[in-house]
């Protein structure tokens, strides 16, 4: 934060809260007498209606009217009563707890049911085979009948450890649904009686509907302040980002004496000039979302960082160092200068030709 300029006051917490809930919490009166009332808690733990001062409780209080209170004193007892047989029944009649199935036993009936499904077929390969060598006439027992036969065995034996690994891993998918299965059955069951033991019999209320629209007045606050804060600071930042740039550049000129450098070599004049010309410039304005912090949306001129690498050689692509750009002006300038003083040389010595007098032949 700059001197002169102080940030605004956070809001209030305590303000906030009793603000919003004054706004949210709306009393409610029947003609039977019901209702109600929003307050607090006192000293002596009574409840008082209105704003809770500080070091006090919230509090609410429920307001039942005489005609109210004589239906539920007469038929809660018969719903006790009720609740209380048909959850007697229910407990009587609750699912076993649910168990983890054997896993072995569980792979063992999945491969069952698919050999059950496969060994028709593979009955009917081994016969079409038998058949076919026969037709051939390889006899029975014999080494070209007995290699096709046996290449067959292979094969029948690969499907059916597959069967058996994919069993396997079924076995494991399937042992988790019979145990949800039964565990779903137990849990509804268990739902159920939950259910009817909070059943109590409700009297019917006349106390009208306290709702209304919700006005979230702490977020208005808040974002109010925010609001505030985020101004505050974008002025503070581009105060800071102004002298953070002249304080950069008053650092580069205070670091220009030789002793501070190594100089490699010097600077073409023609080659700045050459870059300078060369060099485009733009009318530009940063993008919202690329915008440095304490920058907005003003226009700027200039060149754009890939072109002034592209030409120098210098910079990363994406940013321009002052020191660079400068120097760069300034050995382009010392090569107009010099130019505009070849120039005026040129034009004085014309000047003194033209009116030097003519020599006598």
């Amino acid at each position: 934060m700059g001197k002169g300029s102080s940030a605004p006051a956070p809001p209030d917490p305590r303000e906030t809260a009793q603000a919003e809930a004054q706004f949210n919490r709306l009393d409610t009166y029947s003609p039977s007498g019901s209702g109600v009332r929003y307050g607090f808690t006192d000293e002596n733990g009574q409840f008082q209606q209105g704003t809770a001062a500080e070091g006090q409780q919230a509090a609410v209080s429920t307001i039942e009217s005489p005609w109210e209170q004589q239906i539920r004193e007469t038929l809660q007892p018969a719903s006790t009563d009720l609740v209380s047989q048909l959850v007697s029944d229910n407990v009587t009649n609750l699912p076993d707890a649910a168990r983890i199935g054997d896993r072995g036993d569980i792979a063992q009936t999945i491969f069952d049911r698919n050999f059950s499904m496969m060994a028709p077929a593979i009955e009917q390969s081994n016969s079409t085979l038998i058949k076919n060598l026969q037709a051939r006439g390889l006899p029975v027992g014999g080494e070209a009948f007995n290699d096709a036969y046996g290449e067959q065995t292979r094969q029948t034996q690969e499907t059916l450890g597959r069967m058996a690994m994919d069993a396997d891993i079924a076995s494991g998918q399937e042992q988790s649904r019979l145990y949800g299965l039964e565990a779903n059955q137990r849990g509804t069951a268990l739902s159920e009686i939950m259910a009817l033991m909070g059943g109590n019999y409700n009297p019917p209320s006349a106390v009208p509907s306290g709702n209304a629209a919700g006005v979230n007045y702490g977020s208005l606050v808040n974002n109010n302040y925010n609001q505030e804060l985020q101004a505050h600071n974008q002025s503070q930042q581009q105060a800071m980002g102004t002298a953070s740039t002249l304080g950069n550049i008053g650092m580069a000129m205070m670091k220009c004496t030789m002793h501070a450098k190594d100089v490699e070599a010097h600077l073409s004049g023609e080659w700045a000039r050459a870059a300078m010309e060369s060099l485009p410039l733009a009318v530009w304005r940063y993008k919202p979302d690329h915008a440095p912090e304490g920058r907005g949306l003003e226009r700027h001129i200039g060149p754009m960082a890939e072109h002034f690498k592209e030409i120098t050689g210098l910079g990363d692509g994406k940013t321009i160092d002052p020191i660079d750009f400068f120097g760069l002006l300034a050995g382009a300038l010392q090569n107009a200068l010099a130019r505009i003083a070849e120039l005026e040389h040129r034009e004085r010595a014309s000047d003194d030709v033209a009116t030097a007098p003519k020599r006598m032949n």
